[in-house]
């Protein structure tokens, strides 16, 4: 078949009608009237069904009019505008009953409403809409309006108009420009006036909150709009977010509940977090925080319906996966971080390292069965194979989910939700896949780093017994235990693989993480060992037998010492590996003191590293860092050389002039006081029979003052320096020669006991270093360095008392080889007081006489330090982690030394920290800026630029340490307190401070309503910790702080809490370490009789310490009575 041929067209013939280009929206060019008066605007709103495109300008009018009013626009004429508007408004109130269906409020709106939904005049019906939403915006703003606004939101939620609202929110998904002003119109209602019609909207629900509807609009998102459009035009979920989240913020209890409950909406609400705009992240966590997480009111399980596994994860995608340029990550990190660690808030559980059930047992081991006792194997749900129970199920799915080898951010969620719930560490790696064979890899360090933090988490008070203030009577499971201390993923063969790895940065990993495994292996034994002296644990055979089962099963997945020796011994001795080289010694070192059976099975040695160490330390000159790793390592090696039976403590060895014995001895003349060198060598010279492990009596002292061989032998050689080679290798050949010949010179001992006919000698045993000595003077006879040495020492074995006849005939042998003079020491006492170890202070025997009939459980402030590397060490790590590490409170401690150049250092750093503060981008830097300003200025002003330059009271430097870390967590029940007091003035009164906060807690109202003893406990707490020195006494003296907290140990509700009156008496006990101390709380505060009233065994003590350490004299003649009546 041809093609049709095209017909020539004919004129006669009508043309087709033109396509409209424009649609019905774009068609309508609204004419905007400027709105002179009331009757004007009344006349453009009539409603006539002729006459749409007329109301349809007017309306466009009178939303010009209304944004005028709301973000004023004209000033001038605001008066005028708000004028004609009331006069409007007050017109149409409706003149009868305001309930009357067929006269409502604005009346000709709802028409028009009416007859465009009747009509499928969809844009006339979202026209009016949105000029009713505008209009409640409006009034809202404007206080004297409120009634007006009252009853339009009344009118809104008459049943006809209802209608309407729900016709539109049931709109199809693409017109949603009908949807989206019913959902502002609804917000502006139930937001209006601080939620005063919250309740009625959801009261008819059916209408209003269809749960059907409005989980189809939360999923209608906009994912490619940008910010700027996503302000300028909203979409569909983003109205229906702010909806919901108003109901949120100003439901009832009931209605939050009710609401809460519909999982399916929870979900949904945060289902799409990732792709909401900036401001609505924000708002969605910000109120879901404030108004569901805190609100005390409502159940934990209904806040859980919130917090999902699924919604975790989305707003996981926002904190961690959305790169750094999502500027509510942030947020929703602290958000996440909050939900974790605190359990009010729904999903943490309290938990520890006991399954539930699994604290006691019903029927006890043995109870009941006259056959063997098979200790823990009788329990059946001890040690099972299969995954323990847990009750965090929802952190634990969660968990699985997130990447803490590959972000920072996750790695620190997953510990901290480990550390707020210890159980989930079992149960984690219980599922949980981890390749840990060794490959120098991003991954494999991601994984290391995660599991060296794991590790590193604290030991769970009492073994995680978190039901009980104590022990639980059954011990934790030894494989929950033991996935704590070193979890699944480090077996017994990757370690070994890592230890003999040719990189060094897997095999320092490897010896890092062992190194912790070890140190809380030993604090978990420690902790063990306090169960089974508990006297709440009554089966203490359980707890051994668990004791002796986790320290096995640690040994079997530890590897063996003899791969960490290899390592070490594969190690460089240059400067460049100085902290590997400590770290595996430290590793060594444990091996002995955790697991010593394994250790000696392995029998290391260390002679030569000792050798090495030793050479070392005598090349090392000043104080490095280097040097300080050296010394550790040296420490370590010690250590680890005390407890190995192959070291040759009497050859050369590794380029050492002398034996590593008589180098030790060497190193000990530079700090005679320290008392680890001085018992190694000390163990070391009586194991080998040269010296003698007993003690003498000095005549010239009282018969209590005795001194050692040891002492004898350290004070000889005292004065003798490292570069007198000839005395040092004199020392040295007669150790070796004593002992390669040790029954020589104990059959010479012998005879020269058989000999000696002096009556006022003893038998006493001698040690054969002296023998060798003697007869080897005569051999260098020309050394009077030398003669002089022995002399010392054999005079000072000789002024005992009854000394040993061996040692008198030894010392009348050298008459002939050393002058007269100097065969007699002049003062004895001032020779051994060089080598005598210090040992801690002493008051007076009172004092002493306490400590030894019973001691209390509070532990004296500590020293000041004569080293402050904390000054420094601050700046050399990241703001965040010096805070985390408490390196800002060494520094801020460091106000208050006793040395002015300290002082000035610390200030000149404070000023620092407080430029790097403001500069970091830390979330809470804010407060923590103020608090380091006010800080430096009350020191500046009240100390440093006093009449003289004295140090900042302890008692306000460590007001400032915790008042740093509550400031760090801002939901800490001391939070508002602290923050109005940093606010209020750039400076602190000193005096004052202890008095203020006594009363601003004791006096006032908490911030939280079960927080008042809470807050009371800090305050106390800060007290103990501050009382170190007279200027903090006399603070609390000023302060009448005494007094008040004497009173508060009395009071009715302090009786129900114990350690509100533990902390009362630690505080007096503090003030007794005070020099004076004991005088000022026995004359000045009448402790006395308060004691004696309050009675108690602790009570008791305090007060026998304060008699005890005060002036008798002065309490006698105060008190009237002899102090031993009292």
């Amino acid at each position: 078949m041809s093609k049709r041929q095209r017909e020539q067209e004919d004129g006669s013939r009508p043309p087709k009608r033109p396509k409209p280009e424009q649609s019905q929206s774009q068609q309508y060019a609204p004419v905007i009237d400027d709105i002179q008066f009331a009757r004007q605007l009344q006349q453009l709103l009539v409603f006539r069904q002729d006459g749409i495109q007329q109301l349809r300008h007017g309306l466009a009018s009178f939303k010009a009019f209304l944004e005028s009013i709301l973000y004023h626009r004209d000033e001038a004429s605001r008066p005028r505008q708000l004028s004609i508007l009331r006069e409007y408004l007050d017109g149409q109130k409706p003149a009868g009953e305001l309930w009357d269906p067929e006269k409502p409020f604005l009346a000709q709106l709802w028409q028009a409403w009416s007859f465009g939904s009747q009509n499928d005049n969809d844009y006339l019906s979202s026209q009016v809409c949105a000029i009713l939403a505008l209009l409640l915006r409006t009034l809202s703003s404007l206080l004297d309006f409120r009634d007006h606004g009252i009853l339009l939101g009344q009118t809104v939620l008459q049943y006809q108009h209802l209608r309407l609202v729900k016709r539109g929110l049931d709109a199809p998904h693409n017109m949603d420009y009908i949807v989206s002003p019913c959902l502002r119109l609804l917000t502006e209602v139930t937001s209006f006036d601080g939620g005063a019609l919250a309740k009625q909207v959801y009261k008819h629900r059916e209408q209003t909150f269809d749960l059907i509807s409005l989980r189809r609009n939360l999923g209608l998102v906009r994912k490619a709009a940008s910010d700027e459009e996503a302000k300028r035009r909203p979409s569909v979920r983003t109205l229906t977010v702010r909806y919901v989240l108003a109901h949120l913020k100003y439901l009832h209890e009931g209605g939050k509940i009710d609401l809460l409950n519909a999982r399916p909406l929870c979900a949904s609400l945060l289902q799409h977090l990732a792709h909401d705009p900036l401001d609505v992240v924000n708002e969605i966590l910000s109120v879901t925080e404030q108004h569901v997480l805190r609100d005390k009111e409502l159940p934990r399980l209904v806040k859980a319906n919130l917090l999902t596994q699924q919604s975790l994860e989305r707003v996981t995608e926002v904190a961690t996966r959305s790169g750094d340029e999502h500027s509510s990550s942030d947020r929703a990190f602290a958000w996440l971080k909050a939900v974790c660690t605190v359990s009010s808030y729904g999903i943490l559980r309290a938990s520890g390292w006991y399954p539930p059930g699994t604290t006691s047992a019903d029927v006890k081991p043995g109870e009941h069965d006259s056959g063997i006792d098979l200790g823990l194997d009788s329990l059946d749900f001890y040690d099972r194979t299969e995954r323990p129970e847990f009750s965090n199920t929802i952190l634990h799915g969660w968990l699985q989910t997130l990447r803490p080898q590959t972000d920072p951010k996750e790695r620190e969620l997953v510990i901290m939700c480990f550390e707020a719930a210890p159980e989930l560490v079992a149960s984690y790696f219980a599922e949980k896949h981890m390749s840990m064979e060794p490959k120098l890899s991003n991954t494999w360090i991601g994984y290391a780093s995660f599991i060296f933090e794991v590790i590193r988490l604290p030991v769970p008070a009492h073994l995680g017994n978190f039901e009980a203030t104590d022990f639980a009577e059954l011990p934790p499971q030894t494989n929950i235990i033991l996935d704590n201390v070193l979890p699944q993923p480090l077996t017994q063969k990757i370690l070994a693989r890592c230890l003999n790895q040719p990189s060094e940065l897997i095999t320092f990993f490897a010896i890092r993480n062992l190194v912790l495994a070890f140190q809380k292996m030993a604090q978990v034994l420690a902790e063990m060992r306090r169960a089974t002296a508990s006297v709440s644990v009554e089966n203490k055979v359980l707890w051994q037998g668990a004791a002796a089962r986790v320290l096995a099963r640690f040994t079997q997945r530890a590897p063996s010492m003899q791969d960490v020796v290899l390592a070490f011994r594969r190690l460089p001795g240059d400067d460049g590996h100085a902290v590997q080289r400590e770290a595996v010694t430290r590793l060594l070192r444990l091996y002995y003191e955790v697991t010593p059976v394994q250790a000696l099975e392995a029998q290391a040695d260390v002679s030569t590293a000792l050798a090495a160490a030793l050479t070392r330390s005598e090349e090392d000159a000043g104080v490095t860092d280097v040097a300080a790793l050296r010394a550790l390592e040296l420490e370590h090696l010690l250590v680890v050389a005390q407890h190995s039976a192959g070291v040759r403590w009497f050859n050369k060895s590794g380029g050492l002039l002398f034996s590593p014995v008589v180098s030790l001895l060497r190193l000990h003349m530079k700090d005679p006081q320290n008392r680890r060198i001085r018992t190694l060598i000390g163990r070391v010279l009586e194991q080998h029979s040269l010296l003698v492990a007993r003690s003498v009596v000095a005549t010239s002292w009282s018969e209590t003052h005795k001194f050692s061989e040891l002492e004898a032998l350290v004070a000889s050689l005292v004065d003798v320096h490292g570069e007198d080679g000839e005395t040092w290798a004199f020392v040295d050949d007669c150790m070796a020669r004593a002992t390669r010949q040790p029954v020589k010179y104990a059959d010479q001992i012998e005879v020269a006991v058989a000999r000696s006919n002096d009556v006022g000698s003893s038998t006493a045993p001698l040690g054969l270093l002296a023998t060798v000595m003697a007869e080897q003077t005569h051999f260098v006879a020309g050394n009077t360095r030398i003669l002089h040495c022995v002399a010392k020492y054999l005079g000072l074995l000789c002024s005992v008392k009854r000394p040993s006849k061996a040692v008198v005939v030894l010392h009348e042998s050298m008459r002939g080889l050393v002058d007269p003079a100097t065969m007699e020491i002049d003062d004895k006492d001032a020779l051994l007081a060089k080598a005598r170890l210090v040992e801690p202070p002493m008051t007076n025997p009172s004092e002493n006489h306490l400590t030894e009939k019973a001691s209390t459980p509070f532990v004296p402030p500590p020293a000041e330090s004569d080293n402050h590397p904390e000054i420094l060490r601050w700046s050399q790590k990241d703001l965040a982690t010096a805070l985390e590490d408490k390196d800002i409170d060494a520094l801020i401690l460091c106000l208050s030394s006793q040395h002015p150049e300290v002082r000035r250092q610390a200030l000149a750093q404070l000023r620092h920290l407080f430029a790097k503060l403001q500069a970091s981008t830390i979330e809470d830097k804010g407060p923590l800026s103020v608090l380091v300003g006010s800080l430096g200025e009350t020191f500046e002003q009240q100390c440093l630029h006093a009449e003289e330059d004295k140090p900042l009271p302890y008692m306000t430097a460590t007001f400032a340490v915790r008042a740093l870390h509550v400031l760090m967590e801002p939901a800490h029940f001391m939070y508002p307190k602290l923050n109005r007091f940093i606010m209020r003035s750039p400076e602190w009164r000193i005096t004052r401070l202890p008095a203020y906060w006594l009363s601003n807690t004791t006096l006032s109202q908490p911030e939280e309503d079960d927080a008042y003893w809470k807050e009371v406990l800090w305050v106390l707490e800060w007290l103990v910790d501050g009382l170190r020195t007279s200027v903090d006494l006399d603070i609390l003296r000023r302060g009448d702080v005494f007094a008040k907290v004497m009173a508060l140990y009395l009071s009715p509700e302090a009786e129900k809490i114990k350690l509100l009156r533990e902390r009362v008496l630690e505080l007096l006990f503090m003030g007794t370490c005070v020099e004076g101390g004991s005088d000022v709380l026995a004359l000045r505060t009448g402790v006395l009789g308060w004691l004696e009233m309050v009675g108690g065994d602790m009570a008791g003590l305090v007060r026998e310490r304060i008699l005890g350490l005060g002036d008798k004299g002065k309490v006698t003649k105060w008190s009237g009575v002899d102090v031993k009546e009292l």
